[in-house]
């Protein structure tokens, strides 16, 4: 009995301990840390804010907006009640429910950031921070609302303290991305411009707008109830086995019926017209992608061709209902299934289409994944010979791809390889999304027979990104919030981007599918529309079917022998070897080059040519060009340079020496300067040893390399997306065209010389380049 009493005593003693400790669990937060609380939870809801931007529902933002952030106080007053008594209970001595809400934002914000793919260790760092800043802000705003003083002196020390903290801000210098070597800026110096008018300015047509689709879609009523001509959903369940119910109940239908959905542009007139389809990639799903090319669509349309802009939003990544499996072989995919809705069209009666469309003259348009799709649906046979639904399309011609800054996975362990089908590819050196320059892996694989006329271009811009060639995506690469620490110092406007896209992808289709010859000038030559360009950095690629080789590196790997019988040397040279091209991750381009290393001037490289391509030379002198690709490689000699001084410093560090340390200094000097642009000469020899000299520069001088800081901060570029930035180069191929006829001198005259070797000789130093695709090619008149 009277150990009942006492277990009963003790029950009531812990009873009334919880009760007391309970009662003080918010004993210790005090007005200011109550203030400080508050300015927790505001930022606690701004990190929120910044996810739900970036992982819509698809019920809009305000209401994803009002939903989250009522559902993220509510778990912030939860947990500040939880944590706070078990501090209490714990008697830790804090201010507890503004420890407790201290310590949600710091969870919320590092996941937040972890998810974002910053990595464990920066989401720590960068959450602890914020919450510490919030923290603070909150303790002085408390501080200074208990100050016992006149209000305007409260007033004056409240904007005193964040003039401080603006100033501190501002010399801190943040952002600040980091530092990239530079150059002086030399003038570009001009050339003729190109014989035609500015493919970017609208054409002399009127047009209309329509839509046509599955008509039962539920977000947006051109392609619902308000499409214009009804197609016929597809079963791709052959292709995706794997589709979320989330994904259902979004769009209302499955894989067993993907609509065909389109926004058509189409010029007014008898016709038939050239028909060019324009696909996007893969961005939020919820955020519709397919209206960001209405720019292009209408500018084409006004020059003659069928703009249709499709509709493959549900083929998209959600953060909520994922991607579908085999999504690039569907956008292929779905593609042709779009070609063979047109061709059905046009074949009936009473629709837009009937009789408008010229089946033979169709290009496609692609950015980003679906820049990749284009080449594969050029391509069909690696991937759907079988498929017995692709019919109907034998007769259906696509004479040119065009690709934005395009993926390029291999699919079924297979890439697209592109014959005689003409090829364009743009890419942004700022683009944080598809940061290597894919879109030159395609070019590669694409080639012609020798009766084609067709031909595969490149432009590279220094200061352009992924999103702001299609109007939907923002300005952004990434979604929120990892888009907030990307840079955006110096990079073109959006306007200025598309600008460029509408430039070339114009010229490039007037050229491949009106037949407008004079636009290819501008491919072989970016600055013969110089005038038409914002102000960057360009770097373009050009080879026509026309292109005899003399050697392309890909057969062997032997650095002395070269195509068809001719034979290869160096001299001066401290490295040369044919290796693999790599992109900016060092990762295989999938082609071969000839890699070229010099320290002291006057190395050179030399080509004796096989018999062939001599007397090709000899009968076309005056009509033909040298044609070559060269990438400068001083990223690798800056690398080098890095790792000698790390080896330097730490020799000298381990010995302690000073005499060491000053050795060590001397072998690094100069590593803050940046190699000298390679300068070249092209020589050619005669069968009886007479030479022929012309400098490259008279021609076109070596573009100098694009550097990128792709963070706002610095220590990022290593740490973010799994060192996806780490890399601030990309070494990118330019072609150089240089007529014969430019080596021609008052004594010598090019008609009588026979061309048997051909040297390039670097007249400064150090330097390394790659060398690739020499060949010759007629001129064009």
């Amino acid at each position: 009995m009277e150990l009942a009493i006492q277990e009963q005593r003790k029950l009531i003693k812990f009873a009334a301990w919880l009760k007391l400790r309970y009662e003080l669990r918010a004993d210790r937060d005090s007005f200011v840390w109550r203030i400080a609380t508050g300015s927790l939870i505001v930022f606690g809801s701004l990190s929120m804010y910044t996810a739900v931007m970036g992982m819509p529902t698809g019920l809009g933002a305000v209401t994803d907006t009002i939903l989250f952030l009522l559902a993220n106080v509510l778990a912030i007053g939860v947990s500040a009640f939880i944590v706070s008594i078990l501090l209490s209970f714990a008697y830790v001595p804090v201010p507890r429910r503004f420890a407790a809400v201290l310590l949600y934002v710091g969870i919320e914000t590092y996941m937040i950031l972890y998810f974002a793919e910053l990595g464990i260790l920066m989401s720590v760092i960068l959450a602890a921070l914020y919450a510490v800043i919030g923290a603070l802000l909150g303790v002085m705003l408390g501080v200074l609302l208990k100050w016992r003083t006149k209000p305007r002196y409260k007033w004056m020390t409240a904007v005193s303290l964040s003039v401080i903290i603006a100033l501190i801000i501002t010399l801190a210098g943040w952002p600040n991305p980091a530092s990239m070597p530079q150059r002086e800026e030399t003038a570009i110096e001009a050339v003729s411009p190109v014989h035609a008018d500015n493919p970017a300015l609208p054409g002399t047509y009127e047009f209309t707008s329509f839509s046509y689709g599955s008509g039962a879609d539920k977000h947006r009523d051109l392609f619902g109830e308000d499409v214009d001509w009804m197609t016929n959903s597809v079963d791709a369940s052959e292709y995706i086995t794997k589709w979320s119910n989330l994904k259902t109940r979004f769009w209302g239908f499955d894989e067993h019926k993907l609509p065909i959905n389109g926004r058509v542009w189409m010029p007014e007139g008898e016709g038939p017209f050239p028909l060019v389809l324009i696909v996007h990639g893969n961005h939020l799903m919820e955020q519709f992608s397919d209206g960001g090319y209405a720019y292009l669509g209408e500018l084409l349309a006004s020059r003659g061709m069928i703009a249709i802009s499709v509709d493959e939003n549900f083929l998209n990544y959600s953060v909520w209902s994922g991607i579908p499996n085999n999504d690039m072989k569907v956008r292929a995919w779905m593609l042709l299934k779009h070609l063979q809705q047109i061709k059905t069209f046009n074949e009936s009666m009473d629709n837009p289409f009937t009789n408008k469309v010229d089946m033979d003259k169709i290009s496609l348009i692609g950015h980003s994944r679906g820049g990749q799709a284009v080449a594969m649906a050029a391509d069909e046979d690696r991937w759907f010979i079988e498929d017995k639904s692709l019919t109907n399309l034998e007769d259906i011609q696509i004479r040119s791809v065009v690709a934005i800054a395009p993926t390029d996975k291999q699919v079924d362990d297979k890439s697209a390889r592109l014959r005689d089908v003409n090829y364009l590819t743009l890419q942004g050196a700022r683009d944080g999304d598809v940061n290597s320059f894919y879109g030159d892996r395609q070019y590669s694989r694409t080639s012609f027979s020798s009766d084609s006329d067709g031909f595969k271009a490149s432009l590279y811009i220094a200061d352009a990104n992924h999103s702001q060639f299609n109007t939907a995506w923002g300005i952004m690469d990434e979604r929120l919030p990892g888009g907030m620490f990307l840079n955006r110092q110096g990079m073109l406007e959006g306007d200025e981007q598309r600008d460029i896209a509408k430039l070339y992808i114009s010229a490039f289709l007037e050229a491949t599918l009106h037949g407008e010859d004079q636009y290819t000038e501008m491919f072989h030559d970016y600055r013969t529309v110089l005038d038409w360009l914002p102000d960057s950095t360009y770097v373009n690629r050009y080879e026509s079917s026309n292109f005899t080789e003399i050697t392309r590196y890909e057969g062997s790997s032997v650095k002395t022998t070269i195509s068809g019988g001719g034979k290869a040397s160096a001299e001066g040279m401290t490295e040369w070897e044919v290796t693999n091209a790599k992109d900016r991750d060092g990762k295989n381009k999938g082609t071969k080059a000839v890699s070229l290393e010099w320290e002291e001037p006057g190395a050179i490289y030399e080509l004796e040519l096989p018999k062939r391509v001599t007397e090709q030379m000899a009968s076309e002198t005056t009509s033909s060009s040298l044609i070559f690709s060269l990438a400068n490689l001083e990223r690798d000699l800056l690398a080098d340079e890095a790792v000698e001084e790390e080896k330097a410093e730490a020799d000298a560090e381990a010995n302690d020496e000073i005499d060491t340390e000053i050795e060590a200094e001397a072998e690094v000097e100069g590593l803050s300067e940046l190699p000298p642009l390679p300068e070249l000469e092209i020589v050619l020899t005669s069968s009886d040893g007479q030479t022929l000299e012309l400098p490259l520069s008279e021609v076109m001088p070596v573009s100098p390399p694009t550097y990128t800081a792709f963070m706002t901060l610095p220590w990022l570029e290593e740490r973010m997306k799994d060192e996806k930035y780490k890399q601030s180069n990309e070494p990118v191929f330019q072609t150089f065209i240089v007529p014969l006829d430019a080596f021609e001198t008052q004594n010598e005259s090019i008609e009588q010389f026979e061309i048997t070797k051909i040297s390039f000789a670097f007249v400064d130093g150090p330097g390394k380049v790659m060398l690739d695709d020499i060949g010759i090619m007629p001129i064009q008149s």
